[in-house]
């Protein structure tokens, strides 16, 4: 359909009088936010012929109003103009075309009684052809044989079938010759200019279709799948992940997904759900209602995207049982862990033996255990496109499988802890029902390794030894601990059973460690643990005279004291210090920033040794050393 235009300041004089002769009037075309979109293509190439110049081609440029039809010079010379314009399609490759549009503005006319104006799709090139050589024609496409609006028209050609034609055929460009039609093209009176500034335009109306990604189709957490025996899922099973995407910018955030869902082998019974707003690229999810699905009931869905104004082919089929059924508890028995009430002693160094029996409930497929309350299996929306996630009832720790539906499974175990210990068992079955938790209690006696500093108190920036110790009547072949909650690491005993670690005691805040022994057998004892705090002070220590409420030393019995930097600190000039808030003295520190006092005591009681260190500059630790000893009263 052909539209035509008049200037904007006589549009809305002129739209009764065009809108009875069949003509509409519009004004610019705007970027729409839903689909179809409107854009404009690329130029290759705008220009004239003349006939007068035959061999000549004449580009667009400047100021130049273009001429078309018959036209005289200044010289009375008589010339011959068509106009041709070239536009690049390539972004418009694989997208559905819903319109297209040429627009010229006529700058001046011959004769405003006549107009006579066609548009052709010609054979594409790349630059402007001339006279003499114009590109062949393919069809005329539009035309305007209505003289309204002159001068000074906005006249538009309705091109959509063109480009149409053209994408469809993968041509990356198309040509259009605009010209008066053969029987006036002579005449003068139809000749007319081009406005220079507005040149020849072009736009397409499109849009992208939105497409599924069948590699990425999910529900209840779990890829897509049409294989036998189908999934299980249980409550989580009305959650479906879709991933559809449209190219267009605009539509990136209003895609709308549709899972049609259906009783395997009943078609007949389909029902959809749709989700809008979704966006491309991500993982978009039409929450079925629970109440839909029956309880076990198998399912077939697929599901397509759309954008408001195209859909995609449906995907392809994916398929799941629903089962919201509990499984039966298990019950719980052990070879040589007796219950606590049974009077029986637990053995030391042994691991238990636990069997779990699903007690013939062929809805049971396994058990989870564990010795503190067992939690809920995890499912959070982290996927890669921002799907559910879930993990199968058996890929997490502390599960096992029965040996067959509703059958048994045995494991070895020691508990983490000592005294009393409960054991906590439920069954699972495929789709990760459990059934309510059963209890087995213990009492363990105490495994733990010990843990001795044979370096004394430990202070910060100095090595630490420390030795693990086997608990009694245990016989060991390694010790595994963690130092700061670091990665595990392994230790091997000596003939003694006994191990030894040693590390720099850097951070100051203090080291934290914790360790466990291992048997021959498999057994892992209790937790064992070793701890320091360092506090913000400098540090002291004495032999003589320990801190602590046991009577030390004498009166008259000297005692050295020795001063260490406060934690973090690389340099110390000096230590100021006083007993039992005497006479302060200053005492400057060695090149390792240590140093050593001896004090006699001349009486005997509680005494407070207070300490700070002084840096080079002359500033003072914020925090003191409180360090209190009892003297006692006779060497």
């Amino acid at each position: 359909m052909l539209k035509l235009g008049a200037h904007r300041a006589a549009v809305s004089l002129l739209a009764l009088s065009l809108a009875a002769t069949g003509v509409a009037v519009i004004g610019s075309t705007g970027t729409a936010s839903a689909a179809p979109h409107y854009s404009s293509p690329g130029k290759v190439q705008v220009g004239y012929t003349d006939s007068a110049t035959p061999k000549i081609a004449h580009d667009e440029g400047g100021s130049v109003n273009m001429p078309l039809g018959t036209w005289q010079d200044e010289a009375g010379g008589q010339h011959t103009s068509r106009i041709y314009a070239t536009f690049d399609l390539s972004a418009y490759e694989g997208k559905k075309i819903y319109g297209g549009s040429v627009f010229i503005r006529e700058y001046s006319a011959a004769d405003c009684t006549k107009r006579a104006i066609e548009i052709w799709r010609t054979k594409p090139v790349d630059a402007t052809p001339t006279w003499k050589r114009p590109p062949a024609p393919l069809a005329k496409i539009d035309e305007i044989l209505t003289p309204q609006a002159c001068p000074s028209a906005y006249i538009t050609f309705d091109i959509a079938a063109a480009v149409q034609d053209a994408i469809q055929k993968r041509q990356r460009r198309i040509t259009f010759e605009i010209r008066v039609p053969e029987q006036y093209e002579a005449d003068p009176s139809y000749g007319r200019r081009l406005y220079w500034y507005s040149s020849v335009s072009m736009n397409v109306q499109y849009n992208s279709l939105p497409t599924v990604d069948n590699n990425n189709l999910y529900n209840g957490g779990f890829p897509c799948t049409a294989l036998k025996p189908y999934p299980r899922l249980s409550g989580l099973a009305n959650v479906i992940n879709v991933v559809g995407s449209d190219a267009d910018e605009q539509d990136r955030g209003r895609i709308d997904t549709t899972v049609a869902i259906w009783p395997t082998g009943q078609p007949e019974n389909r029902t959809e759900f749709t989700d809008e707003y979704g966006t491309s690229g991500r993982a978009n999810s039409p929450r079925i209602p629970e109440t839909a699905l029956v309880d076990g009931t198998s399912y077939v869905w697929q599901a397509s995207v759309g954008d408001g104004r195209d859909v995609s082919a449906w995907s392809k089929k994916c398929y799941f049982t629903y089962d919201r059924t509990r499984p039966t508890s298990p019950t719980i028995t052990s070879s040589n862990y007796p219950e606590d009430d049974s009077g029986e002693q637990t053995p030391i160094g042994v691991p238990g033996v636990f069997t779990f029996s699903g007690n013939g409930d062929k809805d049971v497929a396994g058990f989870a255990y564990s010795w503190s309350e067992l939690g809920v299996p995890a499912c959070s929306y982290s996927g890669e496109f921002g799907q559910l996630e879930c993990t199968s009832p058996f890929d997490g720790p502390d599960t096992v499988r029965a040996n067959r539906p509703g059958g048994s499974a045995t494991v070895t175990l020691s508990p983490d802890r000592y005294g009393p210990q409960r054991l906590y068992v439920r069954t699972l079955d495929l789709a990760g029902n459990v059934s309510p938790t059963v209890t087995y209690d213990i009492f363990v006696p105490s495994t733990a390794p010990t843990v001795t500093a044979l370096s004394g108190p430990p202070e910060w920036n100095q090595e630490v030894r420390l030795k693990f110790s086997p608990a009694a009547g245990l016989t060991v072949n390694g010790y595994e601990y963690t130092l700061d909650n670091g990665e595990p690491q392994r230790l091997y005993p000596d003939s003694e059973g006994y191990a030894y670690l040693s590390f720099q005691a850097s951070n100051v805040y203090g080291h934290q460690v914790t360790v466990r022994s291992h048997g021959d057998n498999g057994f892992v004892s209790s937790e064992g643990n070793w701890s320091v705090n360092f506090g913000p002070w400098p540090g002291v220590r004495s032999e003589v005279y320990p801190a602590g409420w046991e009577p030390a030393g004498g009166v008259g019995v000297p005692g050295e004291f020795a001063f260490s930097p406060p934690p973090g600190w690389t340099e110390v000039a000096a230590y100021r210090y006083t007993f039992d808030g005497g006479e302060s003295t200053e005492l400057a520190a060695g090149p390792d920033g240590r140093a050593t006092i001896t004090w006699t005591p001349t009486a005997a009681g509680w005494m407070t040794l207070i300490v700070y260190a002084v840096r080079a500059d002359g500033t003072v630790s914020d925090d003191s050393n409180w360090y209190s000893f009892l003297v006692a009263d006779t060497a």
